[in-house]
């Protein structure tokens, strides 16, 4: 107790630097999804910044005191042992994606645990990269010359690829927007789609079209967010920009469901 306390009274002493010391790409940019799907406050933002700076400076000090554990075990027994981080497999709300909801509520889907993980190791500057299949997305994490795949819904527990293969089987065989360490732009996309899905169920349509629109500016092989925005521009009547998406998305990848349904039925009604 004496220890932890001590921890966060350091944390707290620093918090007018916890910005800088924490701030990177990938946390400055989900940060900005959450605030464009609103609303977020500045109080909200330097608060992110303080729980990270603050997780940040657990995590230090638990490598510190065991330089020779593996840094996935630190993390692991750190989130999902000593802060209690939980998965979110059912419930679709943003309060499971976005990164501070994320942070408030210790639960998160695959998304916003992997939100929390990245922006933690960017912090710590341990090399890890979202990765994404078919309906999933979990972390690869590069360390003392390995790379090791940490499942998030699994408690952190390290998996091998040909998992993700038999359980998230890719349409075709392979596609290349799947099974790769992404950059941190294109994991930005990810949030993006995912606010962009939440958005269509919500029917709040143009901002899911926004966010899908931001989602294939970060991340321009994503086949599902080309063909969910050609969805919704055609749900709202934008045509010709709808087939523009559709093609888009059958020429990242001819293997992805429905598009040319979903095309055949909007060049059938721009006929008519």
């Amino acid at each position: 107790m004496k220890r932890r306390a001590f921890l966060l009274t350091a944390a707290t002493a620093g918090c007018k630097s916890a910005k800088s010391s924490v701030a990177g790409q990938f946390g400055l940019g989900a940060l900005g999804v959450a605030r464009s799907a609103g609303p977020f406050s500045a109080t909200d933002e330097r608060w992110c910044w303080d729980e990270l700076g603050r997780l940040a400076v657990f995590a230090r000090e638990a490598q510190q005191s065991r330089p020779s554990a593996p840094v996935t075990q630190v993390l692991r027994e750190l989130l999902f042992g000593e802060l209690g981080f939980v998965r979110e497999v059912t419930e679709t709300d943003l309060g499971f994606v976005l990164l501070p909801n994320v942070l408030r509520s210790r639960r998160g889907s695959c998304v916003g645990l992997a939100s929390v993980y990245l922006a933690l190791t960017e912090a710590l500057g341990v090399e890890a990269r979202g990765v994404m299949m078919p309906g999933h997305f979990f972390v690869r994490v590069q360390a003392r010359g390995q790379a090791e795949n940490v499942e998030l819904l699994r408690r952190g527990e390290p998996m091998p690829d040909s998992w993700y293969a038999g359980r998230f089987p890719v349409p075709g065989g392979h596609a290349r927007e799947y099974a790769r360490a992404l950059t941190m732009n294109e994991a930005l996309g990810v949030i993006e789609y995912n606010l962009g899905n939440e958005r269509r169920r919500q029917l709040r349509l143009p901002e899911a079209r926004s966010a899908y629109r931001r989602a294939v500016q970060h991340f321009p092989d994503f086949a599902e967010a080309h063909a969910s925005l050609g969805s919704v521009l055609h749900i709202l009547g934008e045509l010709q920009q709808a087939a523009a998406s559709y093609d888009t998305a059958r020429s990242v990848n001819p293997h992805l469901p429905s598009v040319d349904v979903n095309l055949a039925l909007l060049q059938k009604e721009r006929g008519n």
